[in-house]
């Protein structure tokens, strides 16, 4: 009986529920196992996604090509106090740090570190906690935590943060630490310009690895160091003695950014210099009737960018731009044939010159010039370069580009643009597109076809989908 019991019981093995049974735990073992090994290599891995809309915690080409060219030690110390880190700056930093050997993170405590920190504060105005030091052989930088972000104190009791900047202010430093190298930007005083550091917009330049110095051309010539030279939006014209000076620079592979709106006035001095580069600022007021190109204001245009170096980035991440009272620019016909004219960006079809700013009429009136109008050009002269260095302009036509609008301290779009400007004056494509990642929320803007298309999915299209889904599931049901 026992013999014939244990061969009951292996002969059950054979039947055919037991057959699916052990193929179903075979299949279930199976997956379990495999789910602990994928488990285990996603713990060594890590994994992670950035889904951020505008890639926070994600490095640029630029960066990474800037992080691969780094072939000697550069240190990144954190002030922070033990668990204390601030999780968004060290993120990017561990991106910096993982992608090279050369580059690495060390956390110090600045109450523990006096001496440390006074290698660094050259200022004595002391470093503050959440600072990063960018550390290489041929200096140093420090990046205050309020670097790391833009911020708009147009309300000074509740200051809003409006973009992260954590990744533009570290390729920046790290490209100072490897040159130790400054370069000299002046802007142009003396013709009623609002200063840039009135603006806010010294300190920017400054983070980007500029320094910002004043020049006079009344009292003095254009220094031998000037890199570049900013006009922003003169007031009054040129003395015919200032135009000759900056001519003679741009003559010798110099760089200008200038930007001018119609309160410029009448130009004479200056019109003829930029017309011995082959273009003209046409004297006007830019009015654009199209909603899709404008704040809801005939008088403040979002322009339409076309590809270029200056304004790739910009478009890519979708940051917004806006000219307010702005003026057209025009390429001239005669010019010399080496001149090669860029225009990256124009408003829409529908839009005007008013070339009388003291007429308000919203609609075109006799002398209006019809659009598309060019508001941003690049300008190249090969035929003028020294020490490889060619002429280099860049031409906009809103002078309040970088004087707040609304509530907003800067467009962060337009701050950008500036500096985008300014990069690609000066030649540096590596920064071009490391800009500041916009953290603001904008409303959505969609043309009156897209609302007629929305309205007819979802108040047409979608309930007849339903009401004809439900309709073929009671026939088949009636007949059942």
């Amino acid at each position: 009986m026992k013999g014939k019991g244990i061969k009951t019981i292996f002969e059950s093995f054979h039947t055919r529920y037991i057959k699916y049974g052990g193929y179903a735990a075979l299949v279930t073992f199976a997956v379990i196992i495999a789910l602990i090994l994928l488990n285990l290599i996603f713990q060594q891995i890590s994994p992670q996604f950035d889904l951020t809309e505008n890639r926070l915690f994600s490095l640029s080409e630029q960066s990474v090509q800037v992080i691969d060219s780094i072939d000697v030690p550069v240190t990144i110390y954190g002030l922070w106090q033990a668990g204390q880190e601030n999780p968004q700056i060290k993120e990017v930093v561990d991106l910096y740090t993982s992608k090279n050997r050369n580059i690495r993170l060390e956390v110090l405590d600045p109450d523990k570190n006096p001496g440390l920190m006074t290698k660094y504060d050259k200022d004595n105005r002391g470093i503050s906690p959440g600072s990063l030091i960018v550390d290489g052989p041929k200096g140093f930088k420090v990046l205050s935590l309020y670097d790391m972000y833009e911020i708009n104190y147009a309300n000074p009791q509740n200051p809003q943060i409006t973009g992260n900047a954590v990744e533009r202010r570290i390729t920046g430093a790290l490209l100072y630490v490897g040159s130790g190298e400054t370069p000299a930007v002046y802007e142009i005083t003396g013709h009623n310009e609002i200063s840039l550091k009135d603006l806010q917009v010294q300190e920017m330049i400054e983070r980007e690895n500029y320094s910002l110095k004043q020049l006079n051309l009344i009292r003095g010539d254009i220094p031998d160091d000037a890199s570049a030279i900013i006009l922003n939006n003169p007031r009054s014209d040129f003395s015919p003695g200032e135009a000759e000076k900056l001519l003679q620079y741009l003559e010798g592979g110099g760089r200008l950014l200038v930007l001018m709106d119609y309160r410029s006035r009448q130009t004479p001095q200056l019109d003829e210099l930029f017309g011995s580069f082959g273009f003209r600022f046409d004297y006007g007021v830019v009015m654009e009737p199209n909603q899709n190109y404008n704040t809801g204001s005939l008088y403040q245009v979002i322009p339409d960018a076309a590809p270029h170096d200056i304004t790739d980035p910009i478009t890519e991440t979708e940051t917004p731009m806006v000219f307010s009272f702005s003026r057209g620019i025009t390429g001239l016909d005669i010019r010399r044939r080496t001149i090669e004219l860029t225009p990256f960006l124009s408003s829409s079809r529908e839009s005007y010159l008013r070339t009388d700013p003291e007429n308000t009429s919203s609609y075109t009136v006799a002398g209006d010039l019809t659009g598309p109008l060019t508001l941003g050009m690049a300008v190249l002269d090969p035929q003028y370069s020294q020490d490889g260095k060619q002429t280099r302009i860049v031409a906009i036509g809103c002078g309040a580009l970088l004087e707040p609008v609304n509530f907003y301290s800067q467009i962060p779009g337009n701050i950008d643009l500036f500096m985008n400007s300014l990069t690609w004056l000066e030649d540096r494509p590596e920064t071009l597109s490391v800009r500041s990642k916009s953290v603001m929320i904008f409303p959505m803007r969609i043309t009156g076809m897209q609302v007629l298309i929305f309205g007819i999915i979802f108040v047409v299209v979608i309930p007849l989908a339903f009401f004809a889904a439900g309709f073929i599931i009671w026939l088949k049901r009636r007949h059942l």
